[in-house]
Parts: C-alpha cells; structure tokens; sequence
C-alpha cells in the first residue's frame, strides 16, 4: 500500500511539534507551509547526495532517514528532524547523502523560503544554534569513541607487531638452526660433504685472489669394514664419531675445516697452510687416532685403529680447478695405503703431472 503525503491539518500539528517551525506565528507558518512540498520516499530510495549542490532543507515527517558520509553510516533522522540547513546557510555542496529507511515523508522547504521566514526569525535561529550544538557534541562523542576504538585497535596492531617480529625472529633462528643442521654430518656431528664442496669453492677463490697457499688432507680409516664385520655396525659407528672428533680437534684453527667426506672418508681443508705445514697436520691427526686406542684386533696393520692420510698444497692459479687439489689428495691416499697403511703421504706433483712413482 502505497504511503500517502500529511494531511494539511496534520502537517500544522507535526511541525509545531518541530524546534526550527514550533516559533514561528501561525500566520507566517501557514504560508511558510504552502510555499513548501513534501517528498515521499521509498526505503532505500535517496533524497540527496553528498557533493550535490543545495538549494531547500527538509524535515522528517515520517518515517527514518539514514544519514551516510564516505559511504558510512553515521546518524538516523526521525520524525522532527530536520536536514541539509548547513547547505543553504554555507552555500556549499552537502556534506552527507540521505536515504529512506523506510516508507517516508519530508517536507521539503525551498532555500527562498528559509532565507524569508526562517532565518530572519531569532527563535528559529536558536533552535538552529541548539540543533547544531547537539549535532557537534554528537560528532564529538562520535570522535571520542572513535578515538578509544582506534587506541585499541593501534594497541591491538602493536601487540600484532611484537608478536609477528617475534616469530620472525623464531623463524631466523629455525631458519639459521636448519641451515647449521643440513650442512653438519647427521652420525658425526663434523661438516658433512656439501658443506665441505662449499668452503673448498670459497676458500679456493680466496686463496687465488690472495696468491696464497691451499692445503688438503684425506683420511681414511683403515680396514674398516673388518672393524665393522667384527664389533658391530653400531660400534663401527662409535669408532666415526671419535676419529671425527680427533680429526676436528687437531685441525683446530678457525679458518680449517674438517668434514665427514663419506662412509669412513674424511677430509680437512688448510687455508694458508703450504706442502710441509699440511703433512705435519696430517701427521697429528693419524698420532691423535692411533692414541685413541680403539681395538682393532683383525687389523694388518696395528692393533689398535689407525688412519691413513694422503696431502697436497697448490697455489690456485689460471687452469686449475678445486677439483685438481681434491684430485692430488685422493692420490696420496691411495700412496699411503699402497706403502702399508698407518701413515702419510704427501703429495709431491703438481695438478696435470705425472703421479710419482709409488703415489698411486
């Protein structure tokens, strides 16, 4: 059913009941109302928008306007409510937009007649005074509120901040941890092969650039799967550990590095170090294993666990490659373990030579 307009004699009554139109004398009220229309609005339907130029204000009749700025609703006008006088008054644009919320009825009052009879009348402007008074301590309640609701929310997002620069932090740590982790040999605790590959890459830069020496040791435990097939894999285990500790242990500078190079095979890598300084490490790390006294009763060699270690030193220069010091190393190894086991050899050829007699 469609909602009809105010009947004249109820309009009289409804807008006396009003604060801006209760002062105004009844003979300048009837023509104030025959001069004006009222609008009948469906829900939802707009009276007006913010930015559109302003040229009448309107009181609610009946029904609810809903009064929005930037898309928010900020107030809701009820019968006797009166909007849009700031237009007139500035000159200006409106401020807010206003929709029907349900069926409605405003008296539209043109900007001719407000400026004829409402704004030359001094009740009317304090009523005017009062309605924007009200309206201003509204918006600063509004604001206050608004303002705690943002001081919660900003604690809210700085508590958000410590927690989320905490588990960043976490994260760092994990993230440092795992790195640490997947560069160390899982059973023996030592660098493990990739971080081995990794530092030989980097020290062999270094060492180029620098013009310095490089030095690399290999290692092998010898007879070891006998030690393995007579003790058990887990005492077998126990034995890489320790010879990994001592290896470790004697190659004890900070630039050094000593790593598990696989099954019982373990290398260590000498920055700065020449041919003689790396045999006289290499020959600490086999005395620290034999002193460990770790039985080895089926062994050839001794009876107790020894290692054999092969060594080489190269300046890196043009032509060269890690691979060829990796390469010299593994030959001396093979010499040592050719020449009875149990000692060391130093390689005595350069990458690209002819292996000496008896070095592999």
């Amino acid at each position: 059913m469609p909602i009809e307009k105010v009947s004249p004699e109820a309009l009289l009554t409804l807008v006396r009941d009003t604060a801006l139109l209760a002062p105004i004398p009844e003979p300048e009220l009837l023509a104030i109302l025959k001069a004006c229309g009222q609008l009948v609005l469906q829900p939802g339907e707009a009276l007006c928008r913010e930015g559109e130029e302003g040229h009448a204000m309107f009181v609610v009749l009946s029904g609810h306007l809903v009064v929005s700025r930037d898309g928010k609703q900020v107030a809701v006008g009820s019968p006797g409510d009166c909007f849009g006088e700031m237009a007139l008054i500035e000159s200006r644009e409106r401020a807010a937009t206003l929709k029907a919320l349900d069926d409605t009825v405003v008296l539209e009052i043109p900007e001719t007649v407000f400026w004829e009879h409402i704004a030359p009348n001094p009740a009317s402007l304090m009523a005017l005074l009062r309605i924007f008074s009200d309206r201003s301590r509204h918006d600063l309640e509004s604001l206050a509120a608004d303002n705690i609701k943002l001081q919660a929310y900003a604690e809210q997002v700085e508590t958000a901040n410590r927690e989320l620069v905490a588990i960043r932090r976490q994260l760092e740590d994990k993230n440092r941890l795992l790195e640490r982790l997947s560069a160390l040999d899982t059973l023996t605790g030592i660098a493990n092969r990739r971080r081995f590959d990794d530092v030989l890459r980097q020290e062999w830069k270094r060492a180029a650039r620098d013009g310095s020496c490089l030095s690399l040791l290999f290692c092998d435990i010898d007879h070891f799967k006998k030690f393995n097939d007579t003790y058990g894999h887990q005492a077998g285990d126990d034995c890489l550990v320790r010879v990994a500790q001592a290896m470790e242990d004697t190659l004890n500078r900070p630039a050094d590095l000593a790593a598990r190079y696989g099954g019982e095979e373990f290398v260590g890598l000498l920055v700065d170090t020449d041919a003689e300084g790396a045999r006289l490490l290499a020959e600490r790390v086999r005395a620290r294993v034999e002193e460990l006294e770790i039985e080895h009763a089926p062994s050839d060699v001794a009876a107790v666990l020894t290692v054999s270690l092969g060594a080489a030193a190269v300046v890196p220069t043009v032509g060269l490659r890690p691979e060829d010091l990796v390469s010299l190393a593994d030959k001396a190894l093979y010499a040592a373990k050719q020449r009875g086991r149990n000692r060391v050899v130093l390689s005595d050829t350069q990458p690209g030579e002819p292996s000496a007699p008896g070095a592999g």
